[in-house]
């Protein structure tokens, strides 16, 4: 057997094949080991190796080859730390847990289709959450889009020559129907409401009437907002990160830096807050008995602040609301969901979709018309009785004539 096919064992054997040369002269030399029952299967498997070798499929011979779990740390390194934002490096870091507890010890270029299916069928299991309940079918196709992201970059770097995961295709995410509050139920809401502070109820008419993320409502400053004309700008959000803190950010996309029109009673609760930001500010002062030429509303203060002046907390915003559902039994919803009630709303009223696409601050009209489906099939139906309306109108102009 030739000396470039050494047999290391039973049924094992090194393949090394001498292609190149690098950059100092130094000669290539790529490395396969390989398992089969016979020689002259070797001397097969050599011939394919050395081909694969002189087209650049093949790694070279002292590569460092990493486990998973060790170029997920090299990714972090060179790529999130520069690119990705820390809410997303850590919400990476969570779903990476479970990948590095079946995958991470495993070598990268060790990994096959068949162990990302094996995965995908663990974290599928109806027990597969840390409270023994199962994962949505949006955090299981997270993992695997993460992996794809992992083997993408390995590939891209070159510490692999193929992908395993391009094989395979991605779980399927299960659109479920947000239940949004019927009008009904949404009066009764309002009405309770009138009864609470006014920064309580600027959060949740900025969520329902104007479609403000939680996160935006907290980033607004004073010099967003024009109370004479009524509209405000998004210029910011924030984004607390566990173990970083509140993080002042852009919008999450283009699109949602946005300039938005204000009900008029917006506006007078705007108005009505700003004089109690100030009157409480003067009480406050003159209680530790400060003298104090700083404008608690100034163009650059923040429009829901602490009472030390920084920026308020947007889970507080998700903290009222469970407390104020629970204490007044009512339908609960989360501020995102009021946010989504204000699209549902205003498509079912035929409200045009472009327009309220832009009042979300969505990327684009598909995302809208993806997430606000239902309510587009409400306002189709409708166009059924319009039309029978017109139907109607034009036969009884007929029987006039």
């Amino acid at each position: 057997m030739p000396s470039k096919i050494k047999k290391r064992g039973k049924n094992s054997y090194l393949l090394t094949v001498a292609a190149g040369y690098n950059a100092d002269k130094s000669q290539r030399v790529y490395t396969k080991t390989i398992h089969v029952e016979a020689d002259e299967e070797a001397e097969k498997q050599y011939v394919l190796f050395e081909a694969a070798c002189l087209q650049g499929k093949a790694l070279l011979a002292g590569d460092k080859k990493m486990t998973l779990k060790e170029f997920y740390d090299y990714w972090k390194h060179h790529h999130v730390e520069n690119n990705l934002e820390a809410s997303t490096a850590y919400y990476n870091e969570n779903i990476f847990t479970r990948i590095e507890a079946v995958l991470g010890a495993m070598r990268i270029d060790k990994i096959k289709p068949k162990h990302i299916l094996s995965f995908i069928d663990q974290i599928s299991a109806p027990d597969a959450s840390f409270d023994d309940k199962p994962l949505s079918s949006n955090t299981i196709h997270k993992h695997f889009v993460l992996l794809k992201e992992l083997f993408n970059n390995a590939v891209r770097w070159e510490f692999l020559i193929d992908n395993p995961i391009s094989k395979l295709k991605a779980p399927k995410v299960e659109k479920s129907q947000k239940k949004i509050l019927t009008e009904e139920e949404m009066s009764k809401v309002l009405s309770v409401l009138t009864a609470d502070t006014t920064k309580h109820r600027l959060w949740v008419l900025l969520a329902f009437t104007m479609g403000l993320r939680r996160e935006e409502v907290f980033g607004l400053q004073w010099q967003d907002i024009n109370l004479d004309e009524s509209w405000l700008k998004i210029n910011r959000a924030i984004v607390y990160v566990p173990k970083v803190g509140l993080d002042i950010k852009p919008p999450k996309s283009d699109n949602s830096n946005r300039k938005l029109s204000m009900p008029p009673e917006i506006t007078a609760l705007l108005l009505k807050w700003k004089e109690e930001v100030k009157a409480a500010t003067k009480r406050r002062n003159k209680r530790k008995k400060i003298v104090s030429m700083d404008d608690p509303v100034g163009p650059e203060k923040w429009v829901f602040s602490q009472a030390n002046g920084k920026v308020g907390h947007p889970h507080s915003f998700t903290t009222f609301l469970e407390r104020f559902y629970k204490e007044n039994a009512l339908q609960h919803v989360s501020p995102h969901l009021l946010r989504h009630m204000m699209g549902s709303y205003l498509l079912k009223s035929g409200v045009d979709l472009a327009a309220v696409s832009k009042k979300l601050g969505h990327a684009n009209k598909s995302f809208t018309a993806n997430t606000y489906i239902h309510a587009l099939e409400s306002a189709e139906k409708q166009t059924a009785d319009v039309m029978q309306n017109i139907l109607d109108g034009l036969k009884l102009q007929a029987k006039k004539q």
